[in-house]
């Protein structure tokens, strides 16, 4: 124990020294720390100040600026109220400026209407003029275009719309063609006198067109026949031939059915009645009687034969007489039924011919599709032209065959009833 506490005691010391030390050395640390937080304050302290230094010249300096907008705002609600003077001011200037060119407009437009007026005046004093001169029409030499299309010198005599030419030994109507002058029409030796007399002495007597030239071009357009026939086409050749085939049997048989004997009536009782008299009777009848008449006669009092033979003799000449009356009638009606179609071909085949020329040319251009046209319509109407004829022809020759015929077969029928020769 008593060794013990000597090194307790040094152990005592040590520790002793060594917290005074660590006494030391945090009072060294906090003098430090204190030092350094004291250098720290101060730099806040200045930052702190600044800041606030700061901040107030940014008070002040938003002070100023409201203050500054203050006064703008004020400056610009006077701007406003200077510019709206200023615009009353310009809109009266304006007024005034307009006022000063609607009277200079005004003056200006007067002149202009007065310088019109007067040209106006003047155009119209022309126009009387040349009035005035067509009231007293002259003679003027001009360039004619004469029938044959030679251009020759000539004068002409206008009076309105009409006018008269002289050139040379011809004289007549001529016509204005753009800026050309054409003869229209040249006059005979005594309505050209007058024009002569006209010219040499101031007074003759004029011929005139009261159609103004219409009747002129009207005759100028006209076509012959031939022309006619011609713009229709290849199909105009068949319709003919068909035309001078129905005509011609038409003609025949209308003839043929004229020469047929008249048939004499009740042939059967006057034939019983002669029987009845004797051969003197028999013979006078037999001379009245012609053709079909006769033949049925004949084979009605043959001798040697049965009733049954005799029907069937009459029957076979009946058939043999209507063949007879009948032969061609056919063909004009078949005239009839074919014209229409060949017409129609042709109006297929004009049409066909229109739209290709068409195609080329183009629809506005009229002379370029006319021949399509006229193709058309000419072969229409000459295939109807040809048909009713020959229809009314072959109604009225059927009608008369008809008619014939039944009178014969009639007097076959009662002939057929008579007693057999002999009987």
């Amino acid at each position: 124990m008593l060794f013990a506490l000597p090194g307790l005691a040094a152990d005592l010391d040590d520790v002793r020294s060594e917290l005074a030390a660590d006494i030391q050395a945090a009072q060294r640390a906090l003098s430090s720390a204190q030092a350094s937080i004291s250098s720290e304050r101060g730099a806040l302290a200045e930052r702190i100040n600044s800041a606030q230094s700061r901040v107030l010249e940014l008070r002040e300096r938003a002070v100023a600026a409201r203050r500054m907008a203050d006064e703008e705002t004020l400056s610009l609600q006077q701007i406003e109220n200077r510019i709206e003077a200023w615009r009353d001011q310009s809109q009266f200037q304006g007024r005034l400026l307009a006022g000063f060119l609607n009277r200079a407009r005004q003056r200006t437009l007067e002149q202009t209407i007065a310088a019109d007026l007067q040209s106006d005046l003047a155009a119209f004093s022309e126009f009387l003029r040349s009035r005035e001169s067509l009231l007293y029409p002259d003679w003027e030499a001009r360039r004619l275009v004469l029938a044959d299309g030679q251009l020759a010198e000539g004068e002409v005599l206008q009076l309105g719309p009409v006018q008269w030419f002289l050139q040379g030994g011809q004289a007549g109507l001529a016509r204005q063609e753009q800026d050309m002058t054409r003869v229209a029409l040249a006059f005979d030796a005594s309505a050209r006198s007058g024009v002569e007399g006209l010219r040499n002495t101031g007074s003759g007597t004029l011929t005139f067109d009261p159609t103004l030239s219409r009747a002129l071009l009207l005759a100028e357009d006209k076509e012959t026949l031939l022309q006619h026939l011609q713009s229709g086409g290849i199909w105009v050749i068949p319709i003919l031939l068909f035309a001078l085939f129905a005509t011609t049997i038409a003609l025949f048989k209308g003839l043929s059915l004229y020469r047929l004997p008249n048939l004499v009536p009740a042939l059967a009782e006057q034939l019983e009645h002669a029987l009845k008299e004797g051969e003197a009777a028999t013979g006078k009848l037999f001379q009245k009687l012609r053709g079909p008449q006769a033949e049925l006669v004949s084979t009605a009092v043959a001798a040697h034969q049965s009733a049954e033979q005799r029907d069937d003799r009459l029957y076979a000449l009946l058939l043999e007489q209507r063949n007879a009356l009948e032969r061609w009638l056919g063909a004009i009606a078949m005239t009839a039924s074919v014209s229409p179609l060949l017409g129609l071909l042709g109006t297929v085949s004009g049409m066909i011919t229109t739209f290709k020329l068409m195609t080329l040319f183009g629809a506005g251009d009229a002379n370029a599709v006319s021949a399509g046209i006229s193709e058309a319509l000419v072969t229409t109407e000459l295939g109807l032209v040809v048909a009713i004829p020959a229809l009314l022809a072959h109604a009225l020759m059927s009608r008369k065959v008809k008619s014939y015929f039944a009178r014969l077969e009639n007097d076959a029928v009662h002939l057929s009833q008579l007693p057999l020769a002999g009987g």
